[in-house]
C-alpha cells in the first residue's frame, strides 16, 4: 500500500459516479485528500484557487469537455474518463496533453485500475518536473562553461598575440594547431595557410653555419616525451627563404591521463643576441689587438733604452715621447672601457658648469692638428658669434667632439678635409663635424650608435673598439640633446650634436647678423 497522500480533484456531473469514486476511497483506505466538482466552471473556480497532484476529469460535463478542463491546466496530470470507448477520441485526448485515457464500465471496474493510474501519473509528472530541472540546470551550465570558453579563448587570444614570442602548438601527428601572431611573422604563414600542415613545412630549422636541416625541438620532445631545446646553432627557414636566428623550446601537452596530445613550443628570434655576441667577440679581438699594439711598442723601446746605456739624449728623448704616446693612447683605451661600464651600470653623471664651446672647439683642434697633418687633412674650425650660454660637464663635452673629430680624420684619406662648425640656432647650440672620408653605407647606419658595432669594410678595416660613438651619443642624451648622422658612400660623413642651451643666458637679437648666422648652418649632403 502506497502511504503518500494524493491530493484529487474529481470533476464528474454524474452523482452516482461520484458516490462510487467516494466509496472507492473509503472502501480502500485511499491516501486521497479529494475534491468534487459537477461541472467545468467550477472545476475552473476551483483550480484558479488551489492545486492538486492530478485531476481526473469525466469527457462529457453539463457546459463544456475534458477538453476545456485541459485547457484550464499547465502542469498538473488529468486523467481522461469516460463511458465513450472511442479511440479516436483517445487518441486525441493524449495528443491534447492528457496523462491517460480510462473508459468507464457499467460495473465500475475502472475504479480497480484508478489509485495505479494515478500513482504513475504522479510519478510520470515528477519524472518531467525532474528531468525539466536537469536540462534547464544543464542548459544554464552548458551557456555558463560556454561564456566560460569563449572568455578563456579571448584571454588565450589576447595572452598569445601580446606575447614577444612566437608560440607555435602541433597534435601527436605534428599538424599545426595554432599560431600566434608573432609566429606568423616569424615563419611568413598565416594560421589559416597553415593549419593542420604538418609542422616540418612551416617550420624547418637548419644549421646556421652548415645550413643542414636539424632535427627540431619538436620531434625531440614527441620522442622523449619531456620539455626540449634547440642549439645556439638554430635558424629558422621563414616560407619566403630568409632565415633568421632562434632560440626554441618545446614542451609536451598532457591530458590528466598523461597522455601527451600535442607539443606547445616557444620560439624567440635571437637575431639581436646573435649580432651582440658577434660584436662582443669582435670588441674582444679589437681590443687585445689595440692594447697589444702600444703595448708591444712601449716595451720594445724601453728595452732598447735598457740595452743601450750609450744611447745618445736626442735618440733617448725620442723613445721616451713615444713610450709616452702610446701610454696615453693605452690611457685613453682604458678610460673608454671605464666610461662604457659606468653607463651600462648607471653610474655615470655629469657636472654641468658654464662652457666656453669656443675654447673647447680650440683644444680639441691644437690636440688632433698633428694627427691631420700627418695625413696632410686640412682642419677647417668655423666658430660663430654668439653661441649663448651652453651649462654642461666640460670634460664630456670636449671628450665627446675630441672623438667625433678623431673619427673624421681616422676615416679621411691623405688631403682630406675635416671640418667643425659651431652655431646656435634658437635654444640649441649646433655642432657639425664634417668629412670628406669613405663613408658610411645605408644599411650600417641605423647600428653606428650601438656599442661594439664596427663598420665592416673588406679590405680596408681600420682598427677600434666600436665604443667611441656609443660613449658620445650617451653623453649627448645624458646633456639632454640629440645626435644625428648623415653620409653617402665614398663621399664623406656629417655628424651634427644638438644641445640645449641655457634659457637665461640666450642672446635674442633681430638682426640681420643672427639672421645670417642661423643660415651659416649648412645641411650636410
Amino acid at each position: 500500500m502506497d502511504d503518500t497522500r494524493y491530493k484529487v480533484l474529481l470533476i464528474e456531473d454524474d452523482k452516482i459516479d461520484q458516490m462510487t469514486f467516494e466509496r472507492l476511497v473509503e472502501d480502500e483506505k485511499l491516501s486521497y485528500d479529494y475534491v468534487i466538482a459537477g461541472s467545468v466552471s467550477e472545476a475552473q473556480g476551483i483550480l484558479s484557487s488551489d492545486w492538486f497532484d492530478v485531476v481526473i476529469a469525466d469527457y462529457y460535463l453539463g457546459d463544456g469537455t475534458a477538453f476545456d478542463v485541459l485547457d484550464s491546466i499547465v502542469e498538473t496530470p488529468v486523467i481522461f474518463a469516460t463511458g465513450v470507448g472511442n479511440e479516436e477520441l483517445a487518441v486525441k485526448a493524449m495528443k491534447a496533453g492528457a496523462c491517460d485515457y480510462l473508459i468507464k464500465d457499467p460495473e465500475f471496474n475502472y475504479l480497480k485500475v484508478l489509485p495505479e493510474v494515478i500513482r504513475n501519473a504522479v510519478r510520470h509528472k515528477k519524472a518531467e518536473q525532474e528531468l525539466k530541472k536537469y536540462h534547464d540546470n544543464l542548459e544554464a551550465l552548458v551557456k555558463e562553461r560556454t561564456e566560460e570558453l569563449a572568455a578563456e579563448k579571448e584571454l588565450l587570444a589576447v595572452t598569445l598575440s601580446s606575447m614577444a614570442d612566437a608560440v607555435i602548438v602541433v597534435d601527436v601527428e605534428k599538424r599545426i594547431m595554432l599560431l600566434n601572431r608573432v609566429a606568423e611573422n616569424l615563419t611568413g604563414w598565416k594560421f589559416e595557410e597553415a593549419a593542420a600542415k604538418l609542422a616540418d613545412e612551416v617550420f624547418r630549422v637548419i644549421n646556421e653555419q652548415t645550413k643542414q636541416t636539424v632535427e627540431s625541438p619538436i620531434d625531440k620532445a614527441l620522442t622523449s616525451g619531456k620539455m626540449e631545446v634547440g642549439t645556439d646553432r638554430d635558424a629558422l627557414v621563414a616560407k619566403d627563404g630568409s632565415e633568421c636566428p632562434i632560440f626554441a623550446t618545446a614542451i609536451p601537452i598532457r591530458k590528466d591521463d598523461d597522455i601527451v596530445i600535442g607539443i606547445a613550443m616557444v620560439v624567440r628570434d635571437v637575431s639581436r643576441e646573435r649580432e651582440i655576441d658577434r660584436m662582443k667577440t669582435d670588441f674582444v679581438s679589437s681590443v687585445s689587438h689595440e692594447l697589444r699594439t702600444p703595448l708591444a711598442s712601449i716595451k720594445a723601446f724601453t728595452a732598447t733604452i735598457l740595452r743601450d746605456p750609450n744611447m745618445t739624449e736626442q735618440t733617448r728623448r725620442e723613445f721616451l715621447t713615444i713610450i709616452d704616446e702610446e701610454s696615453n693612447r693605452l690611457a685613453g683605451l682604458l678610460e673608454d672601457l671605464l666610461e662604457i661600464s659606468r653607463i651600462e651600470s648607471g653610474t655615470a653623471k655629469i657636472v654641468r658648469e658654464p662652457v666656453d664651446i669656443a675654447a673647447v672647439i680650440g683644444q680639441v683642434s691644437s690636440a688632433l692638428q698633428p694627427l691631420a697633418d700627418q695625413k696632410d687633412i686640412r682642419l677647417k674650425m668655423d666658430i660663430g658669434d654668439e653661441l649663448g650660454q651652453l651649462q654642461a660637464d666640460r670634460s664630456k663635452i670636449q671628450s665627446a667632439v675630441t672623438n667625433l673629430v678623431n673619427n673624421a680624420i681616422k676615416f679621411t684619406p691623405r688631403a682630406g678635409q675635416v671640418s667643425v662648425l659651431v652655431r646656435r640656432r634658437g635654444k640649441e647650440l649646433v655642432i657639425r663635424v664634417s668629412d670628406t672620408g669613405m663613408g658610411i653605407p645605408k644599411e650600417a647606419l641605423p647600428k653606428i650608435f650601438e656599442r661594439f658595432y664596427r663598420v665592416y669594410r673588406p679590405g680596408k678595416q681600420i682598427q677600434g673598439t666600436g665604443l667611441g660613438l656609443a660613449i658620445v651619443k650617451e653623453t649627448v642624451m645624458m646633456h639632454g640633446g640629440r645626435i644625428e648622422v648623415e653620409s653617402e658612400a665614398d663621399e664623406g660623413t656629417t655628424f651634427t650634436v644638438f644641445l640645449p642651451l641655457s634659457c637665461s643666458c640666450l642672446v635674442t637679437r633681430e638682426s640681420s647678423d643672427e639672421q645670417r648666422a642661423m643660415s651659416d648652418v649648412p645641411t650636410a649632403k
